[in-house]
Formats: C-alpha cells, sequence, structure tokens
C-alpha cells in the first residue's frame, strides 16, 4: 500500500537559468522516432534505516533543494512537450515559473523483497511511478519528467523517474540523476569536483544535410503501431550472469563460427536472452500449437539501439543532452530460434544487422528514414527488444543515504523487452531484467539456466554459421 505525503512542485533558484534557453528546444531526427514511445519509469532503491519522523524532517528538504539546484542545468526537464496547433513538428518549451512534480509517498510494501532479484508482481512497481499527464489536452502540452520518493520505513527509499525518452536518452538522463545524487550528498560545490559533466544542448552539432528531421516527422505524424495489451498478472526478475558465463558463451560462439576471432559481450547476451524467450513462448503454446498459431515462417524481431555520439563525422560531444541512439533489427524465423542451435542464429542475426545497420560504408545514417518506415510495419507480438546498456553505471548514484550507492536498479519496460545492465557488486557481471507472465517466467528460467549450463560444459555441435564478411567492434544499447 502506497500512502502520499506531500505533492509539490520543485523550480530551480529564480533568475538562475541562462536566459539563452527561455524559449525551446528544437526535436532532431535523432528524438523524434521516441514520440509514441512508452513512458520511461526508472527505480533506485536505497537502504535507509531510519523512521518517518527522520526522513520527513532531514530527508525531505535536502531532496527539495538539491533538486531545485540540478534543474538549473537541466532545464529541458522542466518544460513541456508542446504540439502546435497547425500540426507541425512539437518541441520542448521552458519558461520562467516552468517546474517538475516531487511526490513524497509511504510504502508498506517490503522493501527488501522488491529490491531483490527473485519473481516480484510488477503491479506493485507502478504505484512508486510518478503520473504524468497532459497540462492542457487542447493544446498539446505534455511534461517531460515528474519524480516520486517512497520511504519503507526503517528500512528504505525507492526514487522513481517517469520521464518521456523524447528529451534524452539513457546517458544524457543518467548525467542529470548522477549530478542531483552528488549534489544531495556534497551540496553545489560538487559542481567543482573533477568528473562533473555538464549538459551540452546546441542542437546545430546534429548535421541534417539531407532534411532526415522532416522525413521521419512525416512518417511518425503518420500514425504509430500499438502495443500489445500487458497484464496485470504479470511478474519481474532479474538474472545474474557472471562475467565468466558470458566469457564461456562467447568463447562457445567463436567455436562454433568458422573463422571468427571476436564477438562481444553485447551480441552473446542478447542472443542468448532473445532465443530462450522466444523458445519460452513457443513451450507455454506447446510445440504443435505454436507452428499452427503462429507459423513456422513466422519471422521474430530483435531491435536495439547504439549511441551515435562517436559514430558520427564530425563527433557529438559526450555531454550532449538529448538522443542521439540509432536503431537497428535483427530478423529471423521463429522455427530457426526455437531450434536446439536457436542461440547461435540468434548471435549470427543480431551481428549481421550491426554490420549492415551501424557499420554501413555509405555512414551511419544511410537509409535510416526507411529503417524507420519499415519499423511502423513491425509485427510487435513477434518483437523483443532491449533497453539499457551496459556502458552506463546505473548504479552510480550515491544521494548520501545509509549505505551510499542503490541496492538494485530497475526499468519498467514492455513485456517482451528486457533491460541489461551492468551489477552492483561487480562491473564485469550483468544484469538481464524482465517482465513476463509468471508461467512463461517459469519457463524461461529454467531455458535461461540450464541452457547456460549447457553452453559452459561446452556442449558438442559441429561448426554450422558462416562468418559474415568482416568483423565490427562492440556496440550497446543507450
Amino acid at each position: 500500500m502506497v500512502h502520499v505525503l506531500e505533492q509539490c512542485r520543485i523550480a530551480p533558484p529564480p533568475g538562475s537559468v541562462d536566459d539563452e534557453y527561455k524559449y525551446s528546444l528544437p526535436l532532431t531526427f535523432f528524438d523524434i522516432p521516441w514520440l509514441h514511445f512508452p513512458l520511461m519509469k526508472i527505480f533506485s532503491f536505497y537502504e535507509f534505516s531510519h523512521p518517518k519522523a527522520y526522513f520527513l524532517d532531514t530527508i525531505v528538504p535536502r531532496i527539495k533543494h538539491s533538486l531545485s539546484l540540478t534543474l538549473k542545468h537541466f532545464f529541458p526537464l522542466l518544460g513541456n512537450l508542446v504540439f502546435p496547433t497547425d500540426g507541425g513538428i512539437p518541441e520542448i518549451r521552458y519558461k520562467d515559473g516552468d517546474s517538475v512534480s516531487l511526490t513524497f509517498a509511504e510504502c508498506s510494501f517490503d522493501f527488501d523483497h522488491l529490491s531483490g532479484d527473485q519473481q516480484r508482481n510488477d503491479i506493485d512497481f507502478h504505484s512508486l511511478a510518478p503520473q504524468i499527464s497532459p497540462t492542457s489536452t487542447s493544446f498539446g502540452i505534455v511534461p517531460i519528467l515528474a519524480v516520486q520518493v517512497t520511504l519503507f520505513p526503517n528500512s528504505g527509499i525507492c526514487i522513481g523517474f517517469t520521464f518521456h525518452h523524447i528529451a534524452a536518452d539513457a546517458r544524457a538522463f543518467h548525467m542529470f540523476k548522477r549530478l542531483w545524487a552528488s549534489i544531495n550528498k556534497l551540496g553545489e560545490a560538487t559542481l567543482e569536483s573533477p568528473g562533473i559533466v555538464l549538459p551540452f544542448y546546441d542542437r546545430t552539432v546534429i548535421k541534417d544535410p539531407i532534411g532526415l528531421r522532416s522525413t521521419i516527422w512525416k512518417i511518425k505524424h503518420e500514425g504509430s503501431t500499438q502495443p500489445p495489451p500487458s497484464t496485470n498478472n504479470n511478474v519481474r526478475a532479474t538474472f545474474i550472469l557472471r562475467r565468466a558465463e558470458v566469457e564461456g558463451l562467447k568463447k562457445w560462439v567463436i567455436s562454433q563460427i568458422p573463422d571468427l576471432q571476436y564477438v562481444s559481450s553485447f551480441t552473446v547476451i542478447c542472443g542468448y536472452a532473445w532465443s530462450c524467450i522466444t523458445k519460452a513462448g513457443a513451450r507455454i503454446l506447446g510445440d504443435h500449437e505454436d507452428v499452427v498459431v503462429v507459423g513456422e515462417n513466422e519471422l521474430e524481431n530483435f531491435g536495439f539501439t547504439a549511441d551515435c555520439r562517436t559514430l558520427l563525422d564530425p563527433a557529438i560531444p559526450d555531454a550532449y543532452f538529448g538522443n542521439c541512439l540509432m536503431g537497428a533489427l535483427a530478423t529471423t524465423k521463429r522455427m530457426q530460434l526455437i531450434q536446439e542451435d536457436g542461440f547461435l542464429v540468434a548471435v549470427n542475426s543480431i551481428r549481421k544487422a550491426m554490420e549492415e545497420r551501424l557499420r554501413s560504408k555509405e555512414g551511419i545514417l544511410q537509409g535510416v528514414q526507411n529503417w524507420v518506415r519499415d519499423s511502423k510495419s513491425i509485427n510487435l507480438t513477434r518483437l523483443v527488444a532491449v533497453v539499457g546498456t551496459p556502458r552506463v553505471d546505473f548504479y552510480d548514484m550515491d544521494f548520501g543515504l545509509d549505505l551510499g550507492r542503490p541496492k538494485k536498479f530497475e526499468v519498467i519496460s514492455r513485456e517482451n523487452y528486457f533491460s541489461l545492465s551492468r551489477c552492483k557488486a561487480n562491473h564485469q557481471d550483468f544484469e538481464v531484467g524482465l517482465c513476463f507472465p509468471k508461467a512463461k517466467m517459469d519457463v524461461f528460467a529454467e531455458i535461461f539456466t540450464d541452457g547456460c549450463k549447457g553452453y559452459l560444459q561446452n556442449k558438442s555441435m559441429s561448426p554450422r554459421i558462416q562468418k559474415p564478411s568482416r568483423n565490427f567492434p562492440h556496440v550497446s544499447k543507450l
């Protein structure tokens, strides 16, 4: 049970936002594809062994003050996504007086259970996420960010964020979270510390010589494909892949693909998760019924994105605040994924998608408008996708609470989307977070765990996948 203690709005100190940002921030062709994406919901769980009175008297004022100081550097999060009445491209607008919704709440749920890795009811997380609703339905004005801080008395605190992906990708949004945590712990003096990075907003660094912005807007403006309905009976679970396990899977994959000398951890983890998810779905239906209902030639899709900051020419500054992601899609027949060698099929399909979409000789932006158009026709019931990235340390958020870094990081995403991040205890280990109906989660857990053991025991299989034309460096989802 969650009980609201206080609802307020937090603005930066008066006159603290640079004058050049008191108008609008245009959307780029990297932002527009996220227009219809579901709101992101992110949680960080912190151990906190203090009673409610201490929380109200000490923590609440600190949170308000530090958030105010942080927001003056992140004006897009204060503003709104505004849709022009003439049907033009929306933009992010900020003006003096804009603020962020901040909710303080108290929860009676078991903190240790919710912040664990085992199966937990998905619906229990949604009350920890603040709500975002349009401030004006007639003019289409949508807030970008809302924050909720929930107390579990004498046990912990959950800091939940709901935000619109159109404003920033994971790398940029984490910049905000990390600075807020640092200011809450050390005060504004932290801005002088080495390693602190402030956001860069200049949209002119995104070059658009062929008019991708207008083209992609026209494609997205035609409408969006709605995701399949979710269920209230889903459970969430986190699976840990240790470094030794990942290295073992990589070694096994290399042994099965002639002349292959390198495969990334990202590719292997995503390929393994994709094949296990598809096999779990087939087993739930039953092999024969799966073929009848889905069809043996039905295509399965795997979606991922890559950070383009260093892939563009010229490169975009690391501190760029906004979206700078390029999507890619791996596709293969369902029957190939659910066979014994489905793992290899998935890995090879992802490798080819990286090469074709992200390592094109013509440049990473070549044909992107076609990719956006084609992605609208994807059957979302046959799509698995990854969110998060191992390249961002989501546990690097020390608010100065009891034990510093979060106990658990959690992302709420669509069913058949899984999160991928580094572990808190060991950055060379990986967390894979999923959300399924319980029956499917049970089957997935068995396939995932037993399959990994089998591959690490040097499962015998003759090489059967041909190597693509060339290798390419690690690409991961941001």
